[in-house]
């Protein structure tokens, strides 16, 4: 373990600390710090322990709004996941829409073709009716 000497509301301290925690640690005297600059007009007007009980508030206030978020960011999370199951279902169920149109679309394609054929039947028919009919017409007239 190192040690750092640091300064903390005005008091010097020596603190020990693990080699990946130094930045951590630097960070978090800094916030005290800052905080402690931001009540200095208080300074003679009441105790350090209340400037410090109203730092410590202060930081309380940030921790509750930082799990708030973190509660927050776990709910738009869950709700992201839930609306990605509903995507990737709704594509599911776009997929098996489109492939029924296909296949509609190849059945239509087939029963016209079916039905030009019955068409080009009956023309022929209707040719050899009114042939026959020509034919008996034309005997009948002999």
């Amino acid at each position: 373990m190192s040690e750092i000497e640091i300064t903390i509301f005005n008091q010097k301290l020596k603190l020990s600390y693990q080699d990946n925690e130094k930045q951590r640690l630097i960070n978090a005297v800094e916030t005290l710090n800052n905080s402690w600059s931001k009540f200095s007009h208080l300074y003679g007007k009441v105790t350090d322990l209340k400037i410090i009980t109203l730092i410590s508030l202060e930081l309380q206030d940030s921790l509750d709004g930082m799990h708030a978020l973190k509660d927050n960011e776990a709910q738009l999370v869950n709700k992201i996941e839930l609306l990605q199951k509903e995507i990737k279902s709704k594509n599911a169920q776009l997929e098996e829409g489109l492939e029924k149109i296909k296949k509609y679309e190849t059945d239509l394609s087939e029963k016209k073709h079916e039905i030009s054929k019955v068409e080009n039947i009956l023309d022929e028919l209707n040719i050899e009716v009114s042939n026959i009919k020509n034919n008996i017409l034309k005997k009948k007239d002999e």
